[in-house]
């Protein structure tokens, strides 16, 4: 038997059990109430009973902060629908709150030792080596019937798909009683789909609640999600999240969201496991939100509660010392131009292994209790603590060693290499983002002064590796956070060297038969992380140029591949040079395409992620074109949702001509030639700048 999933209903205080045994899959329902927690005001003991929803209250020894001593505080069990009534209440009297946001379903799975798709009864939560459920899964597609233009909720239905089952050429009301009658006879644990949470199911609801039809494709009623999705801000961009739907009893997986599409289903199951996140809540979460429930579960485990509005203000600093501390990671610019024999070496997991390494922890860092500590940061030189091992490090110690057992395992077991690279990969994102959630100011366990220790180390230690790889006649192209290029000999020596002075895995990532580093547009001076170059295993490596970027049409991403395949061909510099003139004639080629008017449309589409509602911008550009477009089709585009277009004519100042979307296209469509060629000429500049390639010499030659 296996808990394939768990759910909470707030207004029965209700957890439902989904367990999987065979071929059944059967719902165990128990009621649950949750709790919080109060410190501060211990006499309103009674007051607290007394209040509407509340269950029980006691006192319980528990600590308020990490590495704090326990202290008495009011546990107050309650229904959820009056937690943050209560907890407002509270807080206006002066109270400490706590565990107030934490989800009844992990606080259910903690207490009673459980996670999703746990081997019943006893399994280990963090074993590498376990037993999954043979799961039926199926995928889910509806196509509107409409031929051109954009699809919306108002479109009668043309086909839906489950699996090998096609439902078509029938009444709408049928068509949808159909998969009713599909889902309940295959009985599938699994539902995916490609954009389930943004149309396909949001659709089907609409289009069934229209014949007054109840569609279930959960084992249980479908319960509808409220509100609506959400733009929000991440790492420099306006993202957008569609409300999830999620059934009762089967798993709805959204194969466009990010972890599945970097985990698939195995590294989710994996990472399910391991967070004590169901499924189906899991894949709807970012990286970060994974990384931060294993800091809560361990934080709770701890006896230390979880503060409701976290209030961890920043150390007062002179300029002089933020100077010092603020400065981030370490980069050397790169040498422009063509290098052959070149060697690419990098730190595993840099930055979590700092933190593992060094004890970097918000609790640790500058703590109180060993102001004298002989651990102190570079550059900062912030006291470290020598009593205890943080929390940040006994999280990320065995994510580090799940994983690195995952990439040894990719080597040592061929046949299961996929689902080991899988299953390593999400963890890797996992790791990324717990370096930037250490400065996260709403992060549930972040501080600023651990994210620059971390930062602090890392400069220290690759300024040491480049003092050790100078000394030992290796030259440095270019350096960046954790990586170093390199040209010398026995670069294998210099790893271990590196690595038995830092204890941090110096890898060796390969050699490079040549690359090219190329140079700021601007100022000529090396751009970061903006390289291509051929490895003498035969692999590209591309990192910086059009072809690297999602926005990029298809027209620019196939010319820019097609010269580098014959720049490739080349095995060391001087075959390089004599394969400028081919790459040249391949862009030749593509220009008599667009001038001629040869290009097929969908490779010119554009696609990008608006930053605002259409009528907040200032300036008219072809994302408000578009913009414009579909809300002449009935369309609202929201900030942080991607819009396509085609450009027809990018000199006009009207939102019909300047472009078109691809929903409107037909094969009397033109598209801006002009325009497109420029764009030709930018993406060979991007990788022939070196070689004194300008955008206006490429034109002169064409």
């Amino acid at each position: 038997m296996f808990l394939l999933d768990i759910r909470y209903d707030p207004k029965s205080s209700t957890i439902t059990k989904w367990i999987k045994d065979g071929a059944v899959c059967k719902p165990v329902r128990e009621v649950y109430y949750p709790k919080m927690y109060v410190s501060g005001k211990t006499e309103l003991l009674s007051l607290i009973a007394s209040l509407p929803g509340v269950k029980d209250v006691c006192f319980e020894e528990k600590r308020t902060w990490l590495g704090s001593k326990p202290e008495r505080v009011i546990s107050v069990t309650i229904e959820p629908n009056s937690v943050y009534e209560t907890a407002s209440m509270l807080e206006a009297k002066g109270c400490g709150l706590y565990n107030i946001d934490l989800d009844p379903v992990r606080q259910y799975l903690l207490e009673h030792s459980l996670f999703p798709m746990t081997k019943l009864p006893d399994d280990s939560q963090y074993s590498i080596d376990y037993e999954i459920p043979d799961l039926v899964s199926m995928e889910l597609s509806v196509t509107p019937g409409r031929d051109k233009g954009i699809a919306t909720m108002d479109d009668p239905i043309g086909r839906i798909t489950l699996g090998d089952i096609v439902i078509e050429n029938k009444d709408e009301a049928e068509m949808i009683s159909g998969l009713n009658r599909e889902v309940a006879r295959s009985n599938p644990d699994l539902i995916l789909t490609d954009r389930g949470d943004s149309f396909e199911l949001p659709y089907l609801h609409h289009r069934a609640s229209l014949h007054d039809i109840d569609l279930q494709v959960g084992r249980e009623k479908d319960v509808l999600p409220e509100g609506s999705g959400k733009s929000y801000f991440s790492y420099g961009r306006i993202l957008y999240k569609p409300r999830g739907y999620m059934l009762a009893g089967r798993l709805h997986l959204d194969k466009s969201i990010f972890l599945f599409r970097e985990g698939g289903l195995l590294g989710l199951i994996d990472l399910s496991r391991i967070t004590g996140i169901p499924m189906q809540e899991l894949s709807r979460l970012s990286p970060g939100s994974a990384v931060t429930a294993l800091q809560v579960n361990q934080a709770l485990r701890d006896g230390v509660l979880v503060p409701w509005k976290r209030n961890l203000a920043e150390y007062w600093k002179t300029a002089e010392e933020l100077l010092i501390a603020d400065r981030g990671a370490l980069v050397i610019e790169p040498k422009v131009g063509l290098h052959e024999n070149v060697f690419e070496i990098d730190f595993a997991s840099l930055f979590p292994n700092i933190m593992v390494k060094h004890n970097i922890s918000p609790e640790t860092v500058l703590c109180g209790c060993c102001p004298d500590s002989e651990k102190r940061v570079p550059f900062t030189h912030y006291n470290i603590c020598q009593q205890r091992i943080g929390l940040i490090p006994r999280v990320l110690k065995p994510l580090i060693e799940r994983r690195m057992t995952y990439k040894k395992r990719i080597k040592s077991e061929p046949g299961r290499a996929e689902e080991y690279e899988m299953k390593q990969n999400i963890l890797k994102w996992l790791l990324v983002t717990s370096f930037g959630y250490m400065g996260f100011n709403k992060a549930r366990f972040g501080r600023i002064e651990c994210h620059e220790s971390i930062t602090a180390y890392g400069r220290e230690i690759l300024l040491r590796t480049i003092e050790t790889a100078d000394s030992t006649g290796f030259e440095i192209l270019h350096g960046i956070v954790d990586s170093l290029w390199v040209k010398g000999r026995n670069p294998e020596k210099l790893c271990e060297t590196v690595s038995r002075e830092i204890s941090i895995p110096l890898e060796l990532k390969g050699e490079f038969r040549w690359i090219v580093f190329l140079p700021n547009k601007s100022n000529g001076a090396g751009a970061f992380n903006r390289y291509y170059g051929i490895m003498t295993d035969g692999k590209l490596k591309v990192r910086g140029i059009e072809t690297r970027r999602s926005d990029t049409p298809g027209l620019i991403r196939n010319l820019q591949e097609a010269m580098l395949s014959k720049l490739a061909e080349a095995k060391n510099t001087p075959e390089f040079y004599m394969k400028i003139p081919e790459a040249l004639e391949v862009l030749r080629e593509y220009v008599r395409k667009v001038l001629d008017g040869g290009c097929v449309l969908d490779d010119l589409i554009f696609r990008t992620h608006v930053s605002r509602g259409c009528d907040e911008y200032r300036q008219f550009n072809n994302q408000v074109a578009a913009m414009k477009q579909m809300r002449e089709e009935g369309i609202e585009t929201l900030p942080g949702q991607t819009i396509r277009y085609i450009i027809t004519d990018h000199k006009s100042r009207s939102w019909q001509k300047r472009v078109i979307i691809p929903e409107l296209a037909d094969k009397n469509t033109q598209y801006d030639m002009a325009k497109y060629y420029e764009y030709l000429l930018r993406a060979a500049e991007s990788m022939l700048l070196p070689f004194g390639y300008t955008e206006e010499r490429l034109d002169g030659i064409m």
